[in-house]
């Protein structure tokens, strides 16, 4: 089985989907989208991919996706996370951008278009996702509200796949 764990920027993907495979060793595949170009074909393990960009590069691979929504402290998560890069001097991994100078004041106006392109347009892309979901893949897709949410969905789906594969002989 192959679950997509999307939604937009800076929201708790990474932590959750390292949270579910650190709980389930032995079931899961953790895939981080940001650093591998594939999924690894591993049998009697289910692969959680996070991808940002999950439905737009290939969902219909997926067998589940979980649509993670943006927290209510959704602007605290991008202040941390412009803090960090103006400190490490590293912007947007993703897309490297600025330069790699700790605490360069020259970085900070790179780091506050993205953090204010990102914060004015995530409702935007919030609803343009849940269109595309509920057009395309409404069946397969559980739209969690929180992490603690998406866990216990993630959860289920590891669950239920071990016992219907004990099933399945």
């Amino acid at each position: 089985m192959k679950i997509l764990i999307t939604g937009i920027g800076c929201i708790g993907k990474s932590s959750l989907r390292e949270k579910i495979s650190s709980d389930f060793p032995e079931k899961v595949i953790s895939v981080d989208m940001d650093y591998e170009n594939e999924i690894p074909d591993i049998k009697n393990k289910i692969a959680v991919v996070e991808s940002v960009h999950g439905l737009e590069e290939n969902p219909q691979i997926f067998d589940k996706i979980l649509y993670l929504l943006p927290p209510q402290g959704h602007l605290l998560f991008w202040l941390r996370r412009g803090w960090i890069w103006y400190a490490t001097g590293i912007v947007d991994i993703s897309e490297p951008k600025g330069r790699k100078k700790k605490f360069y004041l020259l970085n900070i106006p790179i780091i506050m278009k993205i953090l204010f392109r990102n914060i004015f347009m995530r409702k935007k892309w919030v609803n343009d996702d849940l269109y595309h979901i509920k057009k395309r893949f409404k069946n397969k897709t559980y739209i969690a509200s929180s992490v603690d949410d998406g866990y216990k969905k993630l959860k289920s789906w590891i669950l239920r796949d071990k016992y219907e594969h004990l099933h399945n002989w």
